[in-house]
């Protein structure tokens, strides 16, 4: 009886942990950024830890892509079925532009809460304000990256829009001059990251408000204390004393 008791004393414990440890990785990223007020509509952006080749022409393989990322991190995917957020390329096909395939004018932030676009100087002004150089994980990430477009977000024509020969790819930590180092062109069966940018959210409540994942993981933590408290008041060793 003793040996049952301390080994669900464990289980609580390492369910407690197990908590703990997720509640750590949700902080690993910035989904509502800091200075918000309730109403303020914005968009995230990330560029994919994984790379991919881009022979089609069909832009929505490519939002494919992207929303298949997302969810890669656990934290993201909880604020992304909690605000209905969906996921698209910015990147352009010989038919679609990355400016109608995935529009913004007004806040753009990282995943780590830095400002990429505003709305006097938008994501397709021709410069941001910060690289998008953080991916679906919170990590920082340096790399080329796949756009097939213009600094503006129009489609580059020729061989280089995504689908063609020699497709234009950006630089993960580039600002100035925009997302795209314009004229860079690599063949389209080598393997580059993409930048994915969500849909619009709508702040709920200041950044000071756990999201509804945090609430969640936050009280189950809160009453596995409770039930490893109250089990070593109730244990007869204590008792006993």
């Amino acid at each position: 009886m003793i040996f049952a008791k301390h080994i669900n004393r464990g289980l609580v414990r390492a369910a407690l942990l197990a908590l703990l440890g997720c509640i750590a990785g949700y902080a690993n990223i910035v989904t509502i950024p800091a200075g918000l007020t309730p109403g303020t509509q914005y968009q995230l952006a990330f560029v994919t830890a994984d790379t991919f080749f881009v022979t089609s022409t069909t832009i929505s393989e490519y939002n494919t892509d992207v929303t298949n990322e997302a969810p890669l991190n656990a934290a993201l995917a909880t604020f992304d079925t909690a605000n209905n957020v969906t996921w698209t390329v910015i990147g352009s096909t010989p038919t679609v532009n990355a400016t109608a395939n995935a529009p913004s004018t007004g806040l753009v932030y990282t995943l780590n809460g830095a400002g990429v676009a505003s709305s006097a100087s938008s994501l397709y002004s021709g410069a941001l304000l910060s690289a998008i150089d953080i991916n679906q994980n919170g990590n920082s990430l340096s790399t080329r990256t796949w756009t097939g477009s213009t600094s503006v977000g129009t489609v580059s024509g020729g061989i280089n829009d995504l689908g063609q020969t020699f497709p234009e790819f950006g630089n993960s930590t580039l600002t100035t001059g925009g997302w795209i180092a314009s004229g860079n062109g690599e063949e389209s069966d080598n393997s580059n990251s993409l930048y994915a940018l969500s849909s619009v959210i709508t702040v709920a409540g200041t950044s000071a408000v756990p999201e509804p994942g945090m609430i969640a993981l936050m009280t189950g933590a809160v009453l596995l204390l409770f039930a490893i408290s109250r089990r070593r008041r109730n244990s007869p060793a204590l008792q006993n004393r």
